[in-house]
């Protein structure tokens, strides 16, 4: 796909581009001021004003208006109206909700006309497209139905050439989301321990980022009993921990190491503390943790980001077998710590448990780690904002407001000694998790931050928002691949 900017002025006839759909953004303020269609080359500007004349109903907030071309030459183009709220989270709904009016499979060339201060639009946009025009899986009579996009030429029309930067820049965030919740909807006979491992290895090489695989046999030997644990409920699994590495050419001023690490569930019946009543159903999207530090790694190699970075990503499953962990157990773990197993469904904190002291072995400057780890923590926040934990006070501002900037909210807890007390095991270092559950989604970021070793800044968000049913934010998928954006924006702030 072919993206270029154009100012307004010279939208029309002999600009090189001749567009199927034009859809005009503004704000409500600047319609109320009136004559901003003089903005417009006069062929659009008299089919703006006659259609705006004749609507029956004046152009309010949140309004759309379709005006259609005449014949087959004759473009067709909407007016969309952008209401005075205008945060992060709004614009990609607002740029979705448009889309999803406007744009058809057959569209081959659009413009976006950005009026004044709608140029707010232009990254949100850039991700919603992203979004509209991506075919999930689907299969059998659903796949041979699905249309393919035939889109080939969008144009940003604005005063600001920095107005496509954004766009585009809009587009990479939106394809890195894309790729997470592509691979969260799999179902599980099409993505398990093996052929997730074949994507990872697959997607890496493409992107040009090194791929190493600690085996489960390597992680039994270096001692990694939490990761083991979990894996030998499968004996043919194919688990491990994949360890990616990006090294931009130019690193630029900045030598900070930045280092993601994500629970990658395949599948999780919840082991021997076996999910009912339907608690399984989904459970194909366990690794979407992992899946969004992929997908961040690999959108922030391909914007070029001047951070060395790396992604640690737990892959496994949990099964229930002769062979899988049982409550009581005594495990130990890669640094040493010993836990006594309370819940084999409290599996996404003992993988992470191993990889994230692999990571943090290596003094990384940053750590992050994404998981869909606890259902304390959809109870607690719901499922249109993430969970967000830290072991350092002052970046629980930079959470909060990259959460606000790149419209995938997310809002802090508490890790707190007090909290930890409630972990007291009497034959082990720790408990794994309570029996009482209670703010369980804060017991299991105390839990791990026992595995970070000292000295790294280490962020733990519990994906409470990476499943919400009609999707959240840009995408309409219930797998929403959140975090990726927030990612970026939090890691392009240090």
């Amino acid at each position: 796909m072919r993206f270029e900017h154009q100012t307004i002025s010279k939208i029309g006839k002999n600009s090189g581009f001749q567009s199927t759909l034009s859809v005009v953004f503004l704000t409500e303020q600047r319609h109320k001021k009136g004559k901003w269609t003089s903005a417009l080359p006069k062929e659009l500007r008299d089919r703006v004003d006659s259609a705006l004349k004749r609507a029956r109903t004046p152009l309010e907030a949140g309004g759309r208006l379709c005006v259609q071309g005449l014949n087959a030459q004759e473009e067709d183009f909407w007016v969309m109206l952008l209401p005075k709220e205008k945060d992060a989270y709004f614009l990609l709904e607002f740029a979705r909700d448009s889309l999803k009016q406007a744009l058809i499979p057959q569209t081959k060339k659009i413009r976006f006309v950005l009026i004044e201060e709608a140029s707010s639009l232009a990254d949100p946009l850039g991700a919603a497209l992203a979004a509209r025009t991506f075919l999930m899986p689907v299969y059998g009579k659903k796949e041979k139905s699905q249309k393919p996009w035939q889109l080939e030429t969008v144009s940003i029309a604005s005063e600001k050439s920095k107005d496509l930067q954004a766009f585009e820049y809009g587009y990479a965030s939106g394809g890195g989301t894309n790729l997470a919740r592509y691979l969260a909807t799999l179902p599980p006979n099409f993505l398990n321990t093996a052929t997730y491992g074949d994507w990872i290895r697959q997607i890496a090489q493409e992107n040009g980022i090194s791929c190493k695989f600690h085996s489960k046999q390597e992680l039994k030997k270096a001692g990694a009993g939490a990761f083991v644990a979990v894996d030998q409920g499968d004996p043919d699994s194919s688990g491990g921990i994949y360890e990616l590495s990006y090294t931009p050419k130019k690193a630029g001023k900045s030598k900070k190491t930045v280092y993601l690490a994500g629970k990658g569930l395949c599948f999780d019946t919840g082991g021997y503390d076996v999910k009912i009543n339907g608690g399984m159903y989904t459970m194909k999207g366990d690794m979407q943790g992992s899946a969004v530090a992929l997908a961040t790694l690999v959108t922030a190699c391909r914007l070029k980001f001047p951070f060395k970075m790396k992604a640690f990503l737990g892959v496994t499953e949990n099964h229930l077998s002769p062979k899988a962990y049982k409550a009581d157990e005594v495990i130990t773990a890669l640094n040493g710590t010993t836990i006594e197993v309370v819940n084999t469904d409290a599996e996404g904190r003992m993988v992470l448990a191993d990889t994230l002291t692999l990571a943090s072995r290596e003094n990384p400057d940053y750590l992050i780690d994404f998981a869909t780890l606890t259902g304390s923590a959809v109870r607690s926040i719901g499922t249109k904002y993430s969970a967000g934990f830290t072991n350092r006070d002052e970046l629980h501002e930079a959470i909060r407001e990259a959460g606000k900037k790149s419209g995938e909210r997310v809002w802090t807890f508490p890790i707190d000694s007090v909290y930890g007390k409630a972990l007291e095991s009497k034959v082990a270092d720790t408990l794994q998790c309570t029996k009482s559950g209670g703010p369980d989604h804060i017991l299991a970021a105390c839990f791990l931050s026992r595995f970070v070793e000292e000295g790294t800044a280490w962020v733990h968000v519990d994906l409470s928002a990476a499943e919400n049913e009609g999707g959240i934010a840009h995408v309409d998928s219930l797998f929403t691949g959140f975090g990726v954006r927030w990612a970026l924006e939090f890691i392009a702030s240090l």
